[in-house]
């Protein structure tokens, strides 16, 4: 999951070379994998009406086909963000998947912010990201920085997702700590 929040504007071009590069490597290794952008927009809200918007730039089905990486330079940075519900959404589409083993990235540069959702956000996301553990889903937060980290984001992301999250200092930084993270996950895997 990509935050295409409009906070990304300045981190997106960066983060969007990582995640080429992540995907290049698993489509070499030979996993299945999806590459989703998600926003709120926060024109469309209403009373209790909070749109969300989801862009599939790589699906499941052609994850492994040569030349696919480059459909993620589609996302765009948007609006809103809310991290919650995306997490739920992606949970039930991963969870219908033959795999057994079962990842979601979530990548974003902060707190989940929308309309009304502000201080439960964070809770939201938790709950959420709880609720796909629970279904066998790992769930990993990639915080993209913009060199400064302070206590409180890192505070948050351990709030949000516990050990399993990563902090990049500089998004220029992102497959720096991508390919660690890969390993690791290949090493669970295997053993």
């Amino acid at each position: 999951l990509v935050d295409c929040s409009a906070s990304m504007y300045d981190k997106m071009a960066e983060t969007k070379k990582g995640i080429v590069l992540f995907h290049e490597a698993l489509r070499e290794l030979q996993i299945f994998h999806e590459i989703v952008g998600f926003w709120e927009d926060a024109h469309g809200t209403l009373s209790n009406v909070y749109p969300n918007c989801f862009q599939t730039v790589i699906d499941f089905s052609l994850s492994l086909k040569p030349g696919a990486g480059a459909n993620v330079m589609q996302l765009m940075p948007q609006q809103d963000n809310r991290d919650g519900y995306a997490i739920r959404v992606m949970s039930e589409r991963l969870s219908t998947r033959p795999e057994k083993q079962k990842v979601m990235l979530v990548f974003s540069d902060g707190e989940p912010a929308a309309a009304d959702y502000h201080e439960e956000g964070v809770i939201d996301t938790y709950e959420a990201v709880q609720q796909a553990r629970r279904q066998g889903i790992e769930v990993i937060g990639v915080f993209l920085a913009d060199g400064q980290i302070r206590e409180s984001e890192r505070e948050m992301m351990r709030n949000i997702y516990g050990q399993w999250n990563v902090i990049v200092p500089h998004v220029s930084e992102l497959s720096d700590h991508l390919t660690p993270l890969l390993r690791k996950l290949l090493i669970r895997t295997f053993y």
